[in-house]
């Protein structure tokens, strides 16, 4: 595989923070893009890291900025002038009021894309909701199919917030598409994307029904059954006839034929499995090629062999615990490389560089962290 980078061209500025924007950028720096984060000077005198967790900003670096100063806002708008792309997930109209609105820059800066997550979009009369994932989850049906598929009496909330993480994964789309656009426009644009219309988006099989007439009943959840073996517990979907006879030869009754009631079908493949140790159930249903999946923790998923072979785990190093373990970034490629080559930046770990960059002096660099314009911050080691 080669070492390059498809993005290694690309260089972004990263305004965002919490989950889905720090999820989105993570994935852009895994390309080979030069991202740097736009932080807010840290309020505390101890180590602080960029905004987002540490595992979604690595392979990026981080300037703190005071974006209400004058000498601050000039240094984002120069950096602005240096990039190619833009992402931010403030408030609709904060950017704006700070004079980094897709407006304000799109004169000067034609070939900019301009990506902008929020809850609600960018236009519409309810952008001006504020919204976490959680308000996606409500809003656009999600805690409801959970309940329906579980059979719970309540809605209940998700352990992991699905609308940031795709939105923040339909944001790295718009970007790449609108990247693609721009070779042939020459143009750049605004990508707008929201944690409700992502939400929405992930739940069109489910929507089909009522979109088109049917009501609450019309819609069947897939409730395929999770199977207790002696010492833990295995989801296998029967799927079709065709399968059957590999669940059936795997779990040790080759010769019984498929009962034609789904519900009859599955109460017997679970009583087949509770016979078995999890480790039996998976060895007669891997030789048979069955598809079948037994339930782990999240600890022991991380140390599935599977993820090692695919590397999916990454480790790189890190300015407070030296280093840190993650996960990569889902896309492989035959012709190019992917995966942080550095880790996360503290909150203005890499100021007094990327101000070089732009010509500062040192001298001049003091000067602005000395005004509140800029900070810097060292790694506690260095």
């Amino acid at each position: 595989m080669s070492d390059r980078r498809i993005l290694e061209d690309v260089t972004v500025l990263d305004f965002t923070r919490v989950i889905a924007g720090p999820y989105c950028t993570r994935m852009l720096a895994d390309m080979g893009a030069n991202v740097i984060k736009i932080d807010a000077i840290p309020e505390s005198d101890g180590p602080t890291r960029t905004s987002g967790s540490a595992g979604n900003n690595m392979g990026k670096r981080s300037i703190t900025l005071d974006l209400k100063h004058p000498e601050g806002s000039q240094i984002a708008r120069e950096l602005v002038g240096r990039a190619d792309v833009l992402v931010e997930n403030f408030s609709p109209g904060v950017m704006d009021r700070l004079g980094l609105g897709f407006d304000d820059l799109k004169a000067n800066h034609p070939q900019l894309i301009f990506a902008s997550i929020s809850g609600f979009g960018q236009s519409g009369s309810y952008a001006h909701r504020r919204a976490y994932g959680a308000t996606a989850h409500a809003e656009a049906g999600w805690l409801w199919v959970q309940q329906q598929a579980s059979w719970a009496g309540q809605p209940f909330a998700p352990g992991v917030t699905i609308a940031d993480m795709a939105a923040g994964l339909s944001c790295f789309s718009g970007i790449l598409a609108a990247l693609y656009d721009r070779e042939s426009t020459g143009l750049g644009q605004r990508v707008d994307v929201s944690l409700m219309d992502a939400q929405l988006s992930l739940l069109n099989e489910i929507a089909a029904a009522p979109l088109n007439g049917g009501g609450v009943d019309d819609w069947e959840p897939f409730r395929h059954p999770v199977h207790a073996a002696k010492d833990g517990h295995l989801m296998i979907n029967i799927g079709s006839d065709h399968n059957w006879g590999r669940i059936a030869g795997g779990l040790g009754h080759p010769e019984t034929p498929m009962p034609e009631i789904v519900e009859e079908a599955n109460a017997l493949v679970g009583s087949w499995v509770g016979e078995l140790t999890a480790a039996e159930a998976a060895a007669g249903l891997e030789s048979a090629g069955a598809p079948y999946g037994v339930s782990r923790s999240m600890p022991d998923a991380v140390k599935h062999p599977y993820f090692t072979e695919r590397g999916m785990i990454v480790e790189t190093d890190d300015p407070l615990d030296g280093s840190l373990r993650a996960i990569n970034t889902p896309i492989t490629f035959s012709n190019a490389g992917r995966g942080p080559t550095f880790g996360p930046p503290l909150a203005g770990g890499n100021t007094r560089l990327i101000l070089r960059d732009l010509g500062r002096s040192d001298a001049e660099i003091d000067a602005l962290i000395v005004s509140g314009a800029a900070s810097e911050q060292l790694a506690p080691h260095s």
